[in-house]
């Protein structure tokens, strides 16, 4: 008797984990992950149903993914389900849903160092940076006192805020606008920054929302901009925030000019031209 290999859960992650959007046109590609997954239905069924919720966030079908994951927790609420959810809720842009399952997580398996980081990834997405403080907090303890990169932003973001009558709930309002913006679309991010930025006499914080380089960054920050267009949102908060949407490949540019910037501060350098050939081919064909 021959009998069929079961599908290997991990690989198959791995594999879904390098889709770069989310569109129903996708259903091709996709039908060899649903068809996995319904072979391990029996033996695995918690397995079975976090795929399917991946696969239903990669189809944008965001009902079908909402109830995977919620059958896969229901079934085994272990640390480890509710991080694939968070995850997945977070490719999807939900980023409030994402910091909650991020947190449940978390409370499950505390001494997790990876469920801390992804907590502490999520939670600037959703303008919580109290939220973030805390975090900090648990992982400088974590780690014998040693302060985390990010200790002190909460400090900084509530001073750029409070310089314009801002509090934390309006960072709140205008990045769950955003999100809310980018989960009507194709898009995932792949990944994201944000830095207060500095000034004489007052300060901003500047989000970077960075794109697949298959995706118009253009395209979706028009789409964003729609958004907070018509959002009702404290007529000062755009004083205090700002925001960019960029390509992977155009955002690693000019992350590396920066550095090179930062790290020859007293020294006047001529741009490499390289790069800046690179820049213009990048936004020869990109309407303004």
């Amino acid at each position: 008797m021959f009998f069929r290999k079961q599908p290997d859960f991990g690989q198959l992650l791995r594999e879904l984990g390098g889709f770069t959007r989310r569109d129903v046109t996708q259903g091709l590609k996709l039908a060899k992950y649903k068809k996995a997954a319904q072979t391990l239905l029996k033996k695995d069924p918690v397995s079975a149903h976090v795929l399917l919720g991946l696969v239903a966030c990669l189809e944008h079908d965001i009902a079908t993914m909402h109830a995977q994951y919620l059958q896969a927790i229901e079934l085994s609420d272990s640390y480890l389900s509710l991080m694939y959810y968070a995850f997945t809720l977070e490719k999807s842009c939900l980023w409030n849903d994402a910091a909650k399952y991020a947190l449940l997580a978390l409370d499950r398996a505390p001494q997790e160092p990876k469920l801390l980081n992804a907590a502490i990834g999520i939670a600037p997405l959703t303008g919580r940076f109290s939220l973030l403080k805390k975090l900090l907090s648990q992982w400088q303890e974590d780690h014998e006192g040693v302060r985390h990169p990010r200790q002190g932003d909460y400090e900084a973001v509530n001073e750029a805020l409070a310089r314009q009558g801002l509090a934390e709930q309006d960072l709140k309002t205008v990045l769950s606008a955003i999100g809310t913006a980018f989960s009507e679309t194709d898009a995932m991010l792949q990944h994201y920054s944000y830095e207060v930025v500095r000034g004489k006499d007052s300060s901003f914080i500047h989000y970077r929302f960075v794109l697949p380089d298959n995706l118009v960054a253009t395209y979706y920050e028009d789409r964003v901009s729609e958004r907070l267009a018509t959002m009702a949102c404290h007529p000062r908060i755009f004083d205090a925030f700002s925001f960019s949407v960029e390509n992977g490949t155009l955002y690693e540019l000019y992350d590396s000019m920066e550095r090179e910037l930062a790290l020859s501060a007293d020294t006047i350098r001529v741009p490499d031209p390289d790069k800046m050939k690179l820049i213009e081919e990048l936004i020869r064909d990109v309407e303004v």
